[in-house]
């Protein structure tokens, strides 16, 4: 099961944008203010501008029975 980085509105404009050509970082809006993104990012060399950044923020496994159905991406 996917595990997301869990940002606040500043985090994700911060990060959301252009990284390494063609690629993008666009967190996903969930209920209650709340942003994620795939903790794949971190590894991905488009993204290592904000590697640092993101590695320090939580993250929540969705495989974890606590894990809030609300975080998880629609599938529109």
């Amino acid at each position: 099961m996917p595990v997301f980085i869990v940002l606040t509105a500043d985090q994700a404009a911060h990060v959301r944008g252009p990284a390494s050509p063609p690629y993008a970082l666009e967190p996903i809006e969930r209920p209650g203010g709340v942003f994620i993104l795939p903790a794949g990012v971190l590894d991905h060399p488009a993204y290592q501008m904000h590697a640092e950044f993101l590695a320090v923020l939580p993250r929540l496994d969705s495989a974890d029975p606590s894990f809030p159905a609300a975080l998880e991406p629609s599938e529109d």
